[in-house]
């Protein structure tokens, strides 16, 4: 039995039998299998969410402005005011949120221009020449406010109309504008024609209420306009006591010099937009071309301006005034010939 049992077992031993290997899942496959899966789920369950809309439900351009609730007698009827499109970011839409809503009292209003009509600025109302003044009085060519108000061309035009004289010439307007020779020549008669301009000059001033405005501009071959209290020499200046005070020592200290440039000062007189300007001179010559008329006929037309001329002569007139009297009647003034001969010093 023992020489048997040898080979037998060595049989037995040698027998193949197969065995079960397990697949785990670090397999590679496995992971990718399981990636694509759960990405598939999740487009799935996003795709089916829809998350409940809230506020504007989306919309991009939704009005906002001043809600206006005007009550009548079919309830409550709102309009809304301006209207702007709201930002998609989040601050505009927080900032949408605190706008105010303003409830205005106006019975019987049939629009909405009459409910919103306490709320809005005041509207420029004409004053009769084609200026405006507003609820603060301020010139619609002017800079300042009130009866003292502007700087700028038209300014004050419409308010406080005053009615002065100089040289026997009457100007009615609420600004005035002073354009006066020096030229060598007003030395003549020992100086009688420059110290009656400037006598008649102060008293007409002095004749302006503190509401009107005035600038007094001096030349020969260049002008030379009034300095004011608050400086600057390209303004209208307010007729009250200082500027007065400032005018009399100005022309006070005017004298007569040089040759004469009638142009440049005229164009600087109407720079100031008054409503009347007196120019005076006892120069016809040098003259003035058709197209300088034309120029200034069209500034004076520009600003409103009213220009009345003075001329002092020497003996009785020996033409009807020339470009001088051409110049009044050109700008709806009045012309006015005095014979310097029969002026005297006091």
């Amino acid at each position: 039995m023992k020489a048997n049992s040898g080979p037998e077992l060595l049989q037995r031993r040698d027998r193949t039998i197969p065995r079960f290997t397990m697949k785990y899942w670090n397999d590679h496959r496995a992971w990718l299998s399981s990636c694509l899966f759960h990405t598939i789920a999740l487009l799935v369950i996003a795709w089916l969410y829809r998350p409940v809309s809230r506020g504007t439900q989306g919309e991009l351009d939704r009005p906002v402005g001043i809600a206006v609730v005007h009550q009548t007698g079919r309830g409550s009827d709102y309009f809304l005011m301006g209207g702007a499109s709201a930002a998609a970011s989040q601050d505009s839409a927080k900032a949408s949120e605190k706008l105010a809503t303003v409830e205005v009292d106006t019975p019987g209003a049939t629009s909405l221009e009459e409910l919103v009509a306490d709320i809005l600025p005041n509207e420029t109302t004409a004053n009769g020449d084609g200026s405006g003044q507003n609820a603060l009085g301020e010139g619609t060519a002017g800079t300042g406010t009130g009866n003292l108000s502007g700087s700028g061309p038209g300014a004050g035009k419409g308010i406080n109309q005053t009615t002065t004289t100089f040289l026997g010439v009457e100007g009615t307007g609420a600004s005035f504008v002073y354009v006066l020779d020096r030229s060598d020549s007003m030395n003549t008669q020992s100086g009688a024609p420059l110290y009656l301009a400037k006598k008649e000059l102060l008293q007409s001033i002095e004749s302006l209420n503190p509401g009107n405005q005035f600038q007094v501009v001096f030349y020969n071959e260049s002008p030379s306009p009034l300095t004011g209290a608050r400086g600057g020499r390209n303004r209208l200046l307010s007729a009250d006591k200082t500027e007065k005070g400032r005018a009399t020592q100005f022309v006070r200290n005017v004298i007569a010099s040089g040759g004469t440039e009638h142009i440049p000062a005229l164009r600087t007189g109407l720079s100031y937009g008054p409503e009347v300007l007196f120019f005076m001179t006892d120069g016809d010559l040098p003259g003035i071309t058709q197209s300088e008329m034309d120029d200034i006929q069209e500034r004076a037309s520009r600003t409103g301006t009213t220009i009345h001329t003075i001329q002092f002569r020497s003996g009785p007139p020996e033409t009807d005034g020339g470009w001088i009297r051409a110049l009044a009647e050109r700008n709806r003034g009045k012309y006015r010939y005095v014979n310097v001969d029969e002026l005297k010093v006091e």
